[in-house]
């Protein structure tokens, strides 16, 4: 094994240790009448392929995904941390990489008007942007929700710093500190005892002082789960994100579409 795929198996292992804002534990899924236990689930993905325009030039394209979930459900309360990390890389580019870590807290988790304080740290290597930190609070309210499925509206409004390295001008910083609002309505499904799908979409909105300017991102995340054993489960997810308004000159709409295994515990 060469250095290089040493290199990602050992990227591929980290991740697991390592580590959605996609919440890919749904707070909707949490059981109203237990509580004090823990919940969680890790996931990966591993992509590869050589589809090259020309047999002389091989161009070998290769992803890596991972995620980490680990809930606390007390009696009234339900504190959750969500990680993911990625990495991207073809032949003869650069390996890019992008990450989260999202902490939220939801209070009375079993009324149907509930509490959410939420914290995230980012960055995206891909889009030029090596620092995003956001907090905020909202609340959270059960719209429907029965044994086989669920529906939930949050409304927020958070404060957002990010940090962007100019494409004009080479080692330039743009820093951005804006006050947006926080709002997104997430579903789940259970089509029978193997199969599920969920879905959650974000929009957060604000207007920038300093630009005098309104910018809009909306983002959402869909998954189809299918469950081999009581742990085990495959996963199809796809991620998609628009801004109106890009802070620097960047493809304003990016989406992934990944495959890999879920371990429940």
């Amino acid at each position: 094994m060469t250095k290089k795929y040493t290199l990602l198996l050992f990227v591929w292992l980290t991740s697991h240790v390592l580590y959605s804002q996609i919440l890919k534990v749904d707070k909707g899924n949490l059981d109203a009448d237990s509580s004090g236990y823990f919940m969680g689930s890790v996931d990966a993905s591993f992509n590869i392929n050589n589809r090259s325009t020309t047999a002389e030039e091989e161009v070998i394209f290769k992803g890596l995904n991972g995620n980490a979930d680990l809930v606390y459900v007390s009696d009234k309360h339900a504190y959750i941390l969500i990680n993911s990390i990625n990495y991207f890389t073809s032949t003869g580019g650069p390996l890019i990489s992008t990450g989260y870590a999202h902490f939220r807290v939801n209070l009375l988790r079993k009324k149907t008007l509930s509490y959410e304080l939420f914290t995230q740290i980012q960055y995206d290597d891909g889009r030029n942007m090596p620092f995003r930190f956001l907090q905020g609070g909202g609340i959270r309210i059960n719209l429907a929700e029965s044994s086989n499925s669920s529906l939930h509206l949050g409304l927020g409004i958070m404060h957002e710093e990010e940090h962007w390295k100019s494409i004009r001008m080479d080692g330039q910083i743009i820093e951005k500190e804006i006050w947006k609002t926080s709002d997104y309505i997430s579903g789940k499904i259970k089509v029978n005892d193997y199969v599920n799908f969920s879905i959650i979409t974000y929009y957060q909105g604000g207007y920038d002082n300093e630009s005098e300017v309104f910018r809009n991102r909306v983002s959402g995340d869909a998954v189809l789960s299918v469950k081999i054993t009581d742990r085990l489960a495959f996963l199809t997810s796809f991620s998609a994100q628009y801004e109106d308004k890009p802070i620097i000159p960047i493809n304003g709409f990016v989406y992934s579409l990944t495959n890999g295994l879920k371990f429940n515990f």
